[in-house]
């Protein structure tokens, strides 16, 4: 397996690997193109931290976060605001109520740092394709992703995820050395931990 920065034409496969990573999810529901356009925000944005995992040739894995998550988000609402808009159009016309909660939500989301925390790279996606689970594909995502945030200043690693039904997520990342930090509630009280590693 080749771990590499990511480039403008991983785009297509990354979101193909983050739709059969993700069924049922918020942001596949938004559709293909909305997340092209975000994962186009981490490979553009100067703190984005964009890697894949790549197979004769094909992505077989990726991660996406950054190492500024204040800016990062408050730069990708000002430069791309209208293109989120206009991707998630088909899901807001299917279920507008419900979707205009959570993509607002979404939008203008801050990278929900560390209450007491300064820094900190944020992970905010990473993904396998259910052909290689159980392969070490994330572990080593994950690695890459830790050792470009140090490379950056940063001290420490952050990401959220759900505290229900998730359990061989969670266990991922207590397995590498991740903490959880605090324990919060989302939308409709969709119950998330926020887990810390120094790194």
């Amino acid at each position: 397996m080749k771990y590499r920065p990511a480039d403008e034409h991983d785009i297509a496969a990354v979101t193909e690997v983050h739709v059969a990573a993700f069924p049922g999810f918020f942001l596949t529901s938004l559709g293909s193109r909305f997340l092209d356009e975000m994962y186009r925000g981490f490979l553009l944005h100067s703190s984005g931290i964009f890697l894949v995992a790549e197979e004769e040739g094909q992505i077989m894995g990726f991660a996406a976060g950054t190492s500024a998550p204040t800016s990062f988000f408050s730069d990708l609402r000002r430069r791309r605001f209208l293109s989120f808009l206009c991707y998630a159009f088909p899901a807001l016309l299917r279920n507008p109520k419900v979707v205009f909660i959570k993509l607002f939500k979404a939008i203008f989301y801050r990278g929900d740092q560390p209450a007491g925390l300064n820094g900190g790279a944020l992970l905010s996606s990473i993904g396998v394709s259910p052909a290689v689970v159980g392969k070490s594909v994330g572990q080593g995502l994950l690695t890459r992703f830790e050792h470009e945030a140090l490379s950056r200043g940063q001290k420490f690693v952050y990401l959220t995820t759900d505290e229900v039904g998730n359990d061989r997520v969670n266990a991922f990342y207590r397995k590498n050395g991740y903490v959880i930090e605090s324990r919060f509630n989302q939308h409709a009280g969709r119950a998330m931990f926020r887990y810390v590693k120094n790194i």
